[in-house]
């Protein structure tokens, strides 16, 4: 009996797990698309955000931030070096450690990514009154504090 009753309790949750992953995985899929002229990624841009916010970053820390691999974070810097969004430079207290800073393109880059992003987000939301949206917002940040505990 119980068993039946733990099922139903967490029949709900299933889909909106589903959902928000859907929504998620939407939005990045047009982001995607929406950037593709400017030849970045959203992955690309999490990592310049990490670099703007983060200067000085290592290839460890964007790895960690933008939850990918080293070695994929490593492709990304490379690549981000070669476009010029990203110059490489010497960590000052240990000489090992290779860091990482913004250049003015990869400023301009960001700055323009996050105006797709908002534009986006206007759109996404087009319809939801703004008490919905607090209460939807509530409530994710809640269960995503979880995460952080």
């Amino acid at each position: 009996m119980m068993k039946d009753s733990k099922k139903s309790e967490g029949a709900p949750l299933r889909p909106i797990s589903k959902l928000i992953r859907r929504i998620t995985m939407g939005f990045r899929t047009r982001l995607d698309d929406r950037l593709r002229d400017h030849q970045v990624t959203t992955a690309q841009i999490r990592m310049l955000y990490e670099l703007r916010e983060r200067p000085g970053g290592s290839g460890a820390q964007m790895a960690r931030a933008c939850y990918v691999s080293p070695q994929s974070a490593q492709t990304m810097l490379a690549r981000a070096v070669e476009r010029g969004w990203v110059v490489r430079g010497k960590d000052p207290e240990n000489e090992r450690l290779v860091t990482m800073r913004l250049t003015d393109s990869g400023r301009e880059l960001l700055e323009y990514a996050e105006g797709v992003v908002k534009a986006m987000e206007a759109e996404l939301w087009e319809g939801v009154s703004p008490e919905e949206l607090g209460v939807v917002r509530g409530v994710l940040e809640r269960v995503a504090g979880r995460f952080e505990e």
